[in-house]
């Protein structure tokens, strides 16, 4: 995080909702404004000190994952102020759009991964030697500090997503240069969950370094790996929760032989390491494939995207309107709910801004006017879009090139995150009774087909979606293939799969 936050004036964002102008100024004044803060501050202590701490064991029963056991400590943190806030933050954004079910929020799916978290415990074996081959569970590796820190870790890694899940994360990205993992770090280091993690014997910036890949201990580090991974327990709990509550059946696999096939063992550099049996190697495709197609099938589902594009574009505006530095940033959208989320877009003085938040509200979106393969133009016109990917300015100014009108066009690039590169590296181990060898996936003559399965997936998904009112179509379909025309010379290689509209 920035050294020239002002984590007082956060603070005070968080709880108040003002601007930080605001409360500069009613501090300086010391008259109403500033007794009113403080009146606010005093009651919010009020509410986050009438409960005490938890002093049993509770069950949560989660309709994914059944009975879900708590210690008293973790009761106390998802009883934080910033835990509760995940009860209000949809998991999917609005994807309830097109599946109605998908309310689930992100409050379950941390339970979720917690309850993931406690499993791997329990049935993930561990091998110093993969000479001896000699397994032994995992919690041997793990003293007592470190299964509590890779629960608190789990439950903790999502607790900075801001109203709408990843909906808002590229506007916010793009303006202030923040991601829900910024906004979590803040509040593990700087809000109620810091006392509640202290008091409970855990280090804050343990939980911190593990989340942010900086633990420089062996086991933490490994702790990182079942958290962020291109197969860790994070991406179990919501393919299998968003399957569960979408009604979209592909995300469903074997997730219990995937866990029971995972080892954690020694590379040859001597640092702990995630790997499965080659034996696991048919679940772990399944895991792969599930998630590529609940990409195809829910995730890019054109009206989801457009959606999300809404939202996206008018949080952005609404933050360029009110000029917000990054200190009002990180204490608006963890403070914010969803629906806090569309009463501040619903207040904007943009016409467009507040006419996105009603077409979501009465579901009035646009249509779909076109859609190309990202590989089927030029190699600069390519660059272009995978830039807009990062750049909301540059993806506004594409946009304008088509129309006059602000806010009349959307465009939406599809580039999800296939994996086609890092699930490649996912360790195997290789051998017989005697002694294991450590090798990647795509050195496997096994892990062929699989790779030539993302290979496909990378070059046919990736594409360029406009959308519009039906009624300036045609119109903008002219524009768009005058301004941005596909390529001429062949898409593929004779060695390669040929491209298919997506």
């Amino acid at each position: 995080m920035s050294d020239d936050l002002d984590i007082d004036v956060i603070k005070l964002i968080r709880l108040t909702g003002l601007r930080e102008a605001e409360i500069e100024a009613a501090q300086e004044q010391k008259g109403a404004s500033w007794q009113g803060i403080q009146k606010a501050v005093d009651e919010h202590n009020h509410f986050i000190t009438m409960g005490a701490k938890h002093t049993r064991q509770k069950a949560i029963q989660d309709p994914v994952h059944g009975a879900i056991l708590l210690e008293p400590w973790e009761l106390d943190i998802i009883s934080t102020w910033e835990m509760l806030r995940l009860r209000y933050v949809r998991q999917l954004g609005p994807a309830h759009l097109v599946y109605p079910g998908a309310t689930h929020t992100r409050f379950e799916h941390c339970i979720g991964t917690n309850f993931l978290a406690q499993k791997s415990i329990r049935v993930v074996n561990y091998c110093d030697d993969l000479d001896t081959a000699c397994f032994v569970p995992f919690s041997r590796l793990l003293d007592e500090y470190h299964q509590k820190l890779f629960r608190a870790a789990a439950l903790l890694h999502d607790v900075g997503h801001p109203p709408t899940s990843h909906t808002i994360e590229y506007a916010l990205h793009s303006w202030a240069g923040l991601d829900h993992l910024d906004l979590g770090t803040f509040l593990i280091l700087n809000s109620s969950l810091t006392d509640t993690l202290e008091k409970n014997d855990i280090e804050p910036k343990d939980v911190v370094n593990i989340l942010r890949r900086q633990a420089n201990d062996p086991i933490k580090d490994l702790l990182t790996e079942f958290l962020d991974h291109p197969l860790d327990i994070d991406k179990t709990d919501y393919l299998i929760r968003d399957a569960h509550f979408s009604g979209v059946q592909l995300g469903i696999f074997p997730a219990e032989r995937v866990m029971l096939t995972n080892r954690v063992v020694k590379n040859p550099e001597g640092k702990y390491i995630r790997a499965f049996m080659l034996k696991a190697l048919h679940s772990l495709e399944a895991f792969i494939l599930s998630r590529n197609w609940m990409f195809s099938d829910l995730y890019l589902h054109p009206a989801v995207k457009l959606a999300e594009a809404l939202i996206s574009k008018a949080t952005y505006f609404r933050m360029q309107e009110e000029d917000l530095s990054k200190n009002e940033c990180i204490g608006l959208f963890t403070r914010m709910t969803d629906g806090d989320l569309f009463r501040w877009l619903d207040r904007s003085e943009i016409d467009f801004v507040r006419e996105y938040s009603s077409r979501i509200r009465y579901r009035k979106l646009f249509k779909v006017v076109l859609s190309r393969s990202l590989a089927s133009f030029e190699e600069d016109t390519q660059k272009l879009f995978r830039e807009t990917l990062h750049n909301i300015p540059k993806l506004i100014e594409a946009e304008n090139e088509l129309s006059e009108e602000q806010g009349s066009v959307v465009i939406d690039v599809v580039s999800p995150p296939l994996g086609e590169k890092t699930l490649g590296k996912i360790p195997l181990l290789v051998g017989g009774e005697k002694g294991f060898d450590i090798v990647s996936l795509d050195e496997t003559k096994e892990g062929r087909p699989l790779m030539q399965i993302l290979k496909q997936q990378s070059r046919t998904i990736p594409s360029v979606r406009v959308y519009a009112d039906a009624g300036i179509a045609e119109e903008i379909r002219k524009r768009f293939d005058k301004t941005f025309p596909v390529s001429d010379a062949p898409a593929h290689r004779e060695d390669e799969y040929d491209l298919t509209e997506y």
